[in-house]
């Protein structure tokens, strides 16, 4: 839809939402309002003997109706399960109860991005839904280790890239859903893909399972079945799944990793529903070098 008028969806952000993600929620509120919706209309004529007067405004209702929700999705994730995955609970597990897990960091040299963007909770207006993990922003190749001792549930030897019209494809049924379909982005948008099971040890209660998203290779030796240790090397960080992998770039390399806690209650991702100060002083407390 045409947003020439956008910048009257600033005064619902401005001073609601941290700044940082405030460009990312109104592509998502402009990719969610129906056309026309920034559209001035006319709402009173009058005529004079030597004038005319034309009053112009917006539907507010009708923008408000689709901006308040969305605002209220970002601003306070926790009140929402992860979708569509399994959840009879709107509690996630809260980060001060996990506070002695300690991972190892899946790729040496790097750090925990303090950009709020790459962390879990931020919005992802091109599908339509919210990003669930960490974007580790590393060369194309860089070796990717398991954050801890596991066993190997998903390892996509065979991962075929997808054209980049399909890709636009299955990001349109995103758009019509208002969300991401849970088959676009487990077998599509997350690329070549390891799921690493860590069973109910590593977080009392919960069954841990750790994603390792958009890698360029996959190492032999990494099977469904197979256990893996503790910095184990899996395979190499890509861009698969990618706007750029589509178009046969290298470009936007990063591995994207994400941790899900399971109980009877449901699923949630890893600090789900936090806000970014307490979520990055925890996330950068969570992994070791060694």
């Amino acid at each position: 839809m045409a947003d020439d008028n956008s910048d009257v969806l600033d005064q619902y952000l401005d001073g609601t939402v941290n700044e940082n993600i405030a460009p990312e929620i109104k592509d998502v509120i402009i990719a969610s309002l129906p056309d026309g919706a920034l559209d001035y209309r006319v709402t009173e004529f009058t005529t004079a003997p030597s004038s005319s007067i034309l009053q112009l405004a917006l539907d507010r209702s009708l923008i408000e109706a689709i901006v308040l929700p969305i605002i209220k999705k970002y601003t306070y994730p926790g009140a929402v399960p992860i979708l569509p995955l399994f959840s009879v609970s709107t509690t996630p597990p809260i980060l001060n109860d996990l506070k002695r897990l300690k991972l190892l960091i899946p790729c040496e040299n790097v750090s925990v991005p303090k950009q709020q963007l790459l962390l879990p909770n931020a919005p992802r207006a091109y599908r339509h839904g919210t990003h669930r993990g960490i974007d580790f922003y590393v060369n194309w190749g860089t070796p990717v280790r398991a954050v801890a001792d596991g066993v190997i549930t998903r390892a996509e030897h065979d991962y075929k890239e997808m054209s980049a019209d399909f890709r636009l494809d299955v990001l349109g049924d995103a758009k019509i859903l208002g969300r991401t379909p849970s088959d676009v982005f487990e077998h599509l948008l997350l690329g070549q893909a390891v799921y690493i099971d860590h069973g109910f040890d590593l977080v009392p209660g919960y069954r841990v399972v750790t994603i390792y998203a958009h890698m360029s290779h996959i190492n032999s030796s990494i099977t469904v079945g197979s256990t893996v240790r503790r910095g184990e090397v899996i395979g190499q960080s890509g861009n698969t799944g990618t706007k750029d992998s589509t178009l046969k770039k290298k470009t936007g390399a990063h591995l994207h990793w994400e941790m899900i806690l399971q109980n009877k209650a449901g699923e949630y991702y890893l600090g789900q529903g936090e806000k970014y100060e307490v979520l990055y002083t925890f996330m950068e407390n969570l992994f070791t070098d060694n």
